[in-house]
């Protein structure tokens, strides 16, 4: 029996994030075998798209990604944890996680290669979490969330940005 293609979860857009990588180190080759690389962020933004609900802009003063590559060279998981202050001085706590699709590309990027370029939007997906202490930002923490990610370089500096686009999920109501 086949079940029907109704009653799926959609998404709708609701937080644009945008943050500069500015270091990298390579951890080296785990016990369990995947390579550990930390890439720290620098400053950066988290700002939710209009209309949706709780808005907020905010700072990002703070953050990193633990990507482990697979063994076998054709994955890497994404382990972010980050934080935020909004304009009005809340702090938000961002992790989330991910698998990104490697190529060449995508390698040359992480690698900070001379000849990289900007790679766009469906490399990666993420799951995202966000925390705060704020009463006004709480309903964040009862929310699903999911993005994906593009690495932007400026061919000027060769700095790399990531850019993610958040949606939240919102649930099935129906009965089939």
């Amino acid at each position: 029996m086949v079940a029907p293609t109704v009653n799926y979860p959609t998404v709708v857009p609701a937080i644009n994030q945008v943050v500069d990588v500015i270091a990298k180190r390579v951890v080296g080759v785990r016990e369990n075998g995947p390579t550990l690389i930390h890439f720290e962020f620098g400053k950066g933004t988290l700002e939710t798209v209009e209309g949706f609900e709780p808005a907020f802009k905010a700072e990002i003063f703070h953050g990193a990604d633990w990507l482990s590559f697979d063994s076998d060279e054709k994955h890497a998981r994404i382990d972010v944890k980050a934080v935020a202050q909004t304009e009005d001085g809340a702090i938000i706590n961002f992790p989330y996680h991910g698998v990104v699709t490697l190529d060449k590309d995508v390698m040359a990027c992480f690698n900070m290669d001379p000849t990289s370029k900007t790679i766009p939007f469906g490399a990666s997906t993420n799951t995202h979490y966000f925390h705060s202490g704020a009463e006004k930002l709480k309903d964040l923490e009862n929310m699903t969330f999911i993005g994906n990610s593009r690495m932007i370089i400026n061919q000027e500096t060769r700095g790399i940005q990531v850019e993610t686009r958040i949606s939240r999920v919102i649930p099935a109501t129906g009965l089939e």
